[in-house]
């Protein structure tokens, strides 16, 4: 055996030869100049065929292909004109040789890689047609199904108001069941339908100016009594938010306070439930993600901070908290409102560019900090 012949350099026609990959050397004005063994066998001719004719009739795009991969550095997929039936497609990559006046250009057999793409992408948008098709139906029907649960629920309240005579004890406790389920059912298919709809892109967003703290002071106005019916504590302080104008969707953010309170008001019993709104504070902002140069950065976001000393998480159920698809096999499983209610707020506040957190720990307590962008911006 020579020993020797194991280490020395193969000779250049070699390299070009065995080289994995198809090689065309072009001339400057897109004639074929030579051809590698991996292109004769790529395209079923012969190098005669080739060399001397324009680069342009083998591979789809030709001449103008080739200028702006070597612009852009990155390559391209495209079809080769081969002489197969089958349709071929190659990764194009190229680079000029501009002492020697030509181009160096490398092609890759990816027709199996595209094709299984494209079936992919192809099933991917049929699935998306069927799911939106799905979550446009279910928000068209929702406010039927609503409307008959909501009529339960005002008709069973109405019976236990004595509309209909006086009830016995049995039947109050019946009527009662069925005002209470009625009305936890309306709650959690509310939830469903709003998440399909968020999911489906179908919610029509309104931007506007407003006063944020004038809202958020309207909304805890009307929860105060909620709160003081079922013996919780509610506590709230605007003062910190310097920045009262903002350019959101007022609506959406009277919705995304909204749930997180009924959460507390659902769930909650003998606990405390504090309502605080501020700028927040630069390192914080910076540790999000944001970019926060200066403390005056802060003026331009709001964070609310709503904690609830009474309601809390697993830890399963916190890792999972803005996953709506998430199947909670625990025995303190919330209702589905309850676990829809999280990627609802997520996806609201993700549309308007900021971010929301939750913390709970067993015994503290639950706590759900919301950050918007406050100021006028492209979204």
């Amino acid at each position: 055996m020579n020993l020797f012949a194991l280490f020395s350099r193969p000779k250049n026609d070699d390299l070009f030869n065995i080289y994995p990959d198809g090689i065309f050397i072009v001339s400057m004005d897109g004639r074929i100049l030579d051809v590698n063994v991996k292109i004769v066998e790529l395209y079923g001719m012969s190098r005669f065929d080739m060399v001397g004719h324009y680069f342009s009739e083998f591979v789809q795009g030709g001449s103008s292909l080739l200028n702006k991969i070597v612009a852009q550095k990155r390559p391209s997929v495209t079809k080769a004109q081969t002489a197969k039936e089958d349709d071929v497609f190659v990764e194009v990559a190229a680079s000029k040789d501009i002492e020697n006046d030509r181009v160096y250009v490398t092609l890759r057999d990816v027709t199996q890689n595209y094709k299984m793409q494209n079936m992919v992408n192809g099933e991917f948008e049929i699935a998306k047609k069927i799911i939106d098709e799905k979550n446009m139906f279910l928000t068209e029907i929702a406010p039927e199904i609503i409307s008959s649960l909501d009529s339960a629920a005002g008709f069973s309240k109405a019976l236990l108001e004595g509309i209909g005579g006086h009830l016995v004890e049995k039947q109050e406790k019946y009527v009662s069941i069925i005002n209470k389920n009625s009305k936890d059912l309306s709650f959690d298919l509310g939830k469903m339908f709003d998440f399909f709809k968020l999911e489906s892109g179908l919610y029509n967003y309104d931007f506007k100016t407003f006063d944020m703290v004038d809202l958020l002071t309207n909304i805890a106005k009307e929860y105060e009594p909620l709160f003081e019916q079922k013996k919780l504590v509610f506590k709230y302080d605007f003062s910190a938010l310097t920045t009262r104008g903002a350019y959101l969707d007022p609506i959406v953010i009277e919705e995304v306070v909204k749930n997180i309170l009924d959460i507390s008001q659902k769930c909650s019993n003998l606990g405390t439930v504090t309502f605080n709104a501020g700028n927040p504070p630069v390192e914080f902002l910076q540790s999000a993600g944001f970019e926060a140069a200066d403390e005056n950065i802060k003026k331009q976001f709001a964070m609310f901070e709503i904690k609830d000393t009474s309601f809390s998480l697993t830890p399963e159920q916190l890792e999972n908290v803005f996953n709506p698809y998430f199947i909670d096999n625990s025995q303190n499983k919330q209702s589905i409102g309850i676990k829809m209610t999280y990627p609802i707020i997520k996806k609201h506040i993700k549309h308007f560019k900021g971010d929301v957190w939750v913390y709970s720990k067993a015994g503290a307590g639950t706590m759900v900090c919301v950050l918007v962008p406050i100021e006028k911006q492209a979204l």
